[in-house]
């Protein structure tokens, strides 16, 4: 069919209006795209993230009431002052993914925190039953790993082991004094804190001009460990006492006869065989069993590492000098006949 030019002119405007609206639909299509979508992304994001923001300071809510007694204060602050300004007044995109990250972070400190308390509960009060020693390794290892969700839980748990443990090393500790009372002239308590302070930092620094050195007389190990109780609080008497270089007792700087003062205390000891009770500030008092008959040395404990296995002991000693002699070797070396008696100060 022939059109008339008035038709063909009609058509052609139809063809340029049916262009005209595709290439809009495409422009449409373009804009969406690179404008669009990625502010509906934007938002999406921004309320996952003040989803995740509210339901890290739960968490950290939550985990901050489960962890009263195990967490220091210094933790529990910052943890607090991160959730108080995640949780500000309608903030906006920005904020609140900034917030999210925050808070994040802030959750993982805390743990991190967490774990490092509970390790210093086995260390503090290394003379708990070993038994329960275990059950809060095992809960520091469940909380190293717990995620947010389930860090309420494992924190509570991990309190309450650590709690276990003071309580059963303080009913040793009590009990120790007890059995001394009627025996000991020397107070009981005291600070152990100071004593170790003072031998770490005379271990390789001796305080000769109060005390004097007696290596040359045989070995300066006692008249150290001597000078560690003195700062720990104890009191010189006729039998332990020092009026400065070369006017101690025996007592005082002989380890056969600090074994028999300690004795005389009612101290009560542990061996090789048995060191679960040993905490620092405890006296060990060693038989060198390849030396020929008689006690040879001794060293203050510096530090207890817990250990499934038993407890890892370091000493602060004189001959050899040092503020964390490990535990000789030679204790547990078959047929030595070394042996050891680490008194529970009490």
């Amino acid at each position: 069919m022939t059109l008339s030019p008035r038709e063909r002119a009609a058509r052609r405007r139809m063809f340029r209006r049916r262009r005209a609206v595709v290439l809009l639909v495409l422009v449409l299509i373009v804009v969406t795209a690179a404008v669009v979508a990625p502010r509906i992304a934007a938002s999406a994001a921004a309320a996952d993230a003040r989803a995740t923001l509210a339901d890290l300071a739960g968490v950290a809510g939550d985990a901050l009431a489960d962890s009263s007694t195990l967490v220091s204060s210094e933790a529990s602050s910052a943890l607090t002052v991160a959730r108080d300004a995640a949780m500000t007044a309608d903030p906006t995109d920005e904020e609140a993914a900034g917030a999210t990250h925050a808070m994040a972070a802030a959750v993982t400190a805390f743990k991190k925190a967490a774990v490092s308390d509970a390790q210093n509960v086995l260390g503090t009060w290394s003379d708990a039953e070993k038994s329960v020693e275990d059950e809060l390794s095992t809960r520091i290892s469940t909380l190293r790993k717990a995620t947010p969700e389930k860090l309420a839980a494992a924190l509570a748990a991990t309190a309450t082991a650590a709690d276990a443990v003071r309580a059963s090393a303080q009913e040793y500790r009590d009990g120790i004094i007890a059995a001394a009372k009627g025996s000991s002239s020397q107070p009981t308590g005291g600070s152990v804190d100071a004593q170790l302070d003072y031998l770490l930092a005379h271990a390789t620094d001796y305080n000769t001009a109060q005390w004097g050195d007696y290596n040359p007389a045989g070995g300066d190990c006692v008249n150290f460990a001597s000078q560690g109780l003195l700062a720990r609080g104890w009191v010189m008497d006729e039998s332990w006492r020092s009026g400065g270089p070369w006017k101690a007792s025996k007592a005082w700087r002989s380890t056969p006869d600090i074994d028999a003062y300690l004795a005389a205390q009612g101290f009560a000891y542990s061996t090789i065989d048995d060191l679960d009770r040993v905490r620092v500030g405890d006296i060990g008092v060693f038989n060198w069993g390849d030396t020929g008959p008689g006690l040879d040395h001794t060293m203050t404990v510096s530090r207890v590492e817990y250990s499934p296995d038993g407890p890892v002991i370091s000493f602060a000693s004189h001959n050899t000098d040092g503020q964390y002699r490990p535990m000789p070797a030679t204790l547990t070396a078959q047929g030595s006949g070394s042996t050891v008696r680490i008194y529970s100060i009490p």
